[in-house]
This record gives C-alpha cells, structure tokens and sequence, in this order.
C-alpha cells in the first residue's frame, strides 16, 4: 500500500523563504509568535495586521512581502502552532516507539492545544465568520484538523505495514480517535460551558481514549 509521506511538522511550521538572511528568519519568527498571539486573543476578524507589526517590530511591507496578506499570515501562524501538537508523531516513528506511547502523547498535547482558551475563541469565531465567508472557514480545516489527521493516518498506515496494528481505513480510524479525544468536552467549550480542565484530567482522558483505541485495532500475537 502506497502512501504519500507524512508532512513534517518542521516543514509545516517553517515554511521560510531560503534566501533570508539569519536576521530575516529571526524577524520571522517574531511575527510568527506575535500573529499567533493576536488571533488567539482577538479572533480572526478582530486581529489586526498592525497589531502584529507593533508587536513584532518591523514593518507592514515586510509582512505583506513574506506573508501576502491577513490570510497568508494567519494560515503560517496556526500551521505553526497546531504543527507543535502532532510533531510527536515523527518523533514516535524515528524512536521506534511504542503506539500507546506516541498516540498518549498526541492525545496530551492536542488536548491542551484545542481546549486552550484563545484556541476555542478562535474557533468560535471562525464558525461565525464563515457563514459570510466559507474559503476562511475551509481554509482553516485544511490547514488544521484534516493536516493534523492526515499525519495521524499516515503513522496508523505505517503502524498497519508494520503488523503491529490491523485495522482497513487509517483515515477513518484517524478520525474515530480524534473524535473519541474532543467528544463531548468540544461542543461544550465551544458553547460557552467553563470546563476548568486540568492536566490529570486531560491526561486521563488521553490515557483512556487510546486504551479504547487500542483494543479493537492492534494486532492479535502470533
């Protein structure tokens, strides 16, 4: 079975013209975690790109030339973001380690990324502003949770090659696990319900969720 490689979150995150000098990638780097910062407190239609550059230093010419707009900037910013989530994925397929190890790992930091408050605010806000404008709401799945599933899919399919797992569809079983990760804490946090997650709850519910998973697709022992 033939699939295409998982994208490397380095990549992902630092999708960085060759030809800039050192201070040109530090620079960056500064709008990059200076946009990040202002879309997760003000949403998308509230960030402003001269917030960022007040921020960040530098000037507005800048970012339109390494950006191109409001758009471009917010899709390298959250790419970035979101890529530190699944990095574990490439980390667990270099270590060799186990999958219970990695996808607990994966489970812990998606979590914290999605239920992070400014996280949930821009999601929220994304779901508003798509009704008037569907290419940013599609924008941000692409770039979001169909990227973060693919790379989970791709690590299930290797998982597969390898015998340790035995399930038919990666993508669809990508799928289930997320889902079966967020549930009913997603739409409750989206809806305004103040959750008051910690990390041993998060933890907890990682660890069950791919104790779950992992009972119906790994492999039988030989």
């Amino acid at each position: 079975m033939t699939r295409s490689a998982s994208p490397d979150p380095h990549d992902i995150a630092d999708k960085t013209d060759a030809s800039l000098t050192p201070r040109g990638v530090a620079r960056r780097e500064r709008l990059l975690d200076a946009a990040r910062d202002v879309f997760l407190e003000q949403g998308y239609a509230g960030a402003s790109v001269n917030e960022v550059v007040a921020r960040a230093g530098g000037s507005l010419a800048t970012l339109y030339k390494q950006f191109g707009n409001k758009e471009g900037l917010f899709t390298a910013a959250m790419e970035r973001h979101i890529a530190t989530a699944w990095a574990v994925l490439e980390e667990g397929r270099r270590d060799r380690q186990a999958p219970e190890q990695v996808l607990y790992e994966l489970g812990r930091r998606m979590l914290a990324l999605v239920f992070d408050p400014g996280v949930i605010r821009l999601v929220r806000g994304l779901a508003f502003e798509a009704e008037r404008a569907p290419e940013l709401g599609e924008l941000f799945l692409t770039r979001g949770p169909d990227q973060t599933r693919q790379a989970l899919a791709t690590y299930l399919g290797d998982q597969v090659d390898s015998g340790r797992l035995d399930l038919d569809d990666p993508r669809e079983a990508a799928g289930m696990f997320m889902g079966m990760l967020l549930g009913e804490w997603h739409i409750d946090a989206l809806l305004g319900r103040d959750l008051r997650l910690d990390e041993a709850q998060r933890d907890a519910r990682a660890m069950r969720c791919v104790a779950i998973f992992l009972s119906g697709v790994t492999r039988p022992s030989a």
